[in-house]
């Protein structure tokens, strides 16, 4: 078992949302991939891994695709060499001393033909959630019925529409077509680390912003708009900078300080967790509504935990009444938060010095924490499980100078389209602490929440 590594990640790539450098292949190919603990999946750009030079490289006969609620993929599964490392976040085509590389791991490709907005400037993601959302369906049959020989989706055949298959643009109908074959469960990267035994079963994510910082040195680049050889440079700047420690988290005492709170996992899907409430300020506590009985066999709690959300997402309910009472408190906040009723406002934002933090308060969030007991077979007892609340302060509800400098944008966002009574509990909340993923507790694991340093 190695010891933990400490990689360095940022937000700059993703427009918020952060991205760590992995080498793939026989090339070492560097590649920019967003960190979700929001899904389960290692999936990359074609044109950004040249999958073509590759010498690891084996096909599979596996295909995947991805629905993330506000965008989708499809695309072969090949089997290649992926290394992590402590590279320098200024030469990321150089990988760093101390590496873990798993020699054979499952990689999806998407066709360049696909626009992938999701990704932003990354090349891809690295899902860090459970196997369930990782998916895939073997196509041997389909090959066998075709008569082509060998039987492997890479290169992919699926660009243009048959008799018996569509084309792959069309998300809706190949995913109906995929839907005919067998399912096949693919091992997520970081559960394969582990039972690998190179790192043990937890990781630790560190940051401080969910919107990129632009400072005054750069005050002529919008995040938004601006080519991305000129947003690259901002991620020398620290607030655009985080860790991504793998294989542990506790032992980083550099990185925290005091005891960690810890929030029960209750579903190994994503990392599900029951919020019980949100409360603004000194209002009253808002309670989180549990999650609608018909989504229970899909999304099996009322909030999530994922590093790959930019926002927090909160039910319509929840959401409104945040709102009403933050008007409540100051109603000049009114025509601040409005025009953030559009979610594509927070890539314009308003007039940054219209922001004076210290008129916010905090919201706090309420959930059910970790059970303090168990009987002698294991089980958890009848001891009601302790709360545990976590502070979203106004620094980071508010994101200022993104996405130019003198700007600010909002970041809580109205329930998704499509998407169940379920909050998404994204970067505005976890960038006010150090969080460890650790997935060795009893049962389905625990998220351990602790103050920053």
């Amino acid at each position: 078992m190695q010891t933990p590594l400490q990689l360095p990640i940022t937000n700059v790539y993703g427009k918020g949302d952060y991205s760590l450098v992995v080498h793939l292949g026989s090339e070492q190919a560097p590649v920019n991939l967003l960190i979700d603990s929001g899904s389960s999946t290692l999936v990359v750009k074609e044109g950004s891994y040249q999958a073509s030079r590759d010498k690891h490289l084996t096909p599979t006969a596996i295909a995947q695709e991805v629905n993330y609620g506000i965008g989708g993929w499809n695309g072969p599964v090949i089997h290649s060499s992926i290394t992590l490392s402590n590279y320098d976040l200024a030469n990321k085509d150089k990988v760093g001393e101390q590496q873990v590389t798993l020699t054979k791991g499952d990689i999806a490709i998407v066709s360049a033909k696909q626009q992938i907005a999701t990704f932003a400037e990354a090349d891809g993601i690295l899902g860090l959630a459970y196997h369930h959302l990782n998916k895939g369906f073997n196509l041997t049959s389909y090959f066998e019925q075709q008569h082509i020989s060998p039987a492997s989706t890479y290169p992919w055949p699926f660009n243009e529409a048959t008799e018996l298959s569509p084309a792959s643009s069309d998300l809706k109908a190949f995913k109906k077509f995929l839907w005919q074959y067998p399912e096949h469960d693919i091992v997520p990267y970081f559960t394969e680390l582990e039972e690998e035994h190179l790192v043990a079963n937890k990781f630790a994510f560190y940051s401080k912003r969910s919107s990129v910082y632009v400072d005054e040195a750069n005050k002529g680049i919008n995040v938004a708009t601006s080519p991305m050889a000129e947003i690259e440079p901002l991620m020398q700047l620290a607030e655009n900078q985080g860790k991504l420690i793998l294989g542990g988290g506790e032992e980083q005492t550099d990185l925290y300080q005091g005891e960690f709170q810890s929030i029960q996992v209750e579903h190994d899907v994503y990392y599900n967790v029951e919020l019980i409430s949100v409360q603004v300020g000194d209002k009253p506590a808002i309670t989180a509504a549990p999650l609608e009985q018909s989504h229970v066999k899909s999304y099996f709690t009322n909030a999530i935990i994922d590093t790959g959300a930019g926002a927090l997402v909160l039910t319509a309910a929840l959401y409104e009444q945040v709102i009403r009472d933050l008007v409540a408190i100051n109603a000049d906040f009114d025509a601040l938060l409005s025009p953030f009723k559009d979610f594509n406002e927070q890539y314009t934002g308003i007039d940054a010095s219209l922001i004076d933090l210290a008129q916010w308060p905090t919201i706090y969030f309420n959930f059910v924490g970790e059970a303090s007991s168990a009987n002698s077979e294991g089980n958890i007892s009848n001891q009601e499980k302790p709360t545990v609340q976590l502070a979203c302060a106004p620094h980071t509800y508010w994101q200022l100078n993104t996405p130019a400098f003198g700007r600010a944008s909002f970041k809580l966002l109205s329930q998704l389209p499509q998407w169940p009574n379920q909050s998404i509990i994204g970067l505005p909340l976890i960038n006010n602490y150090y969080v460890v993923f650790d997935r060795t507790e009893t049962g389905t694991g625990v998220v351990k929440f602790a103050q920053q340093k």
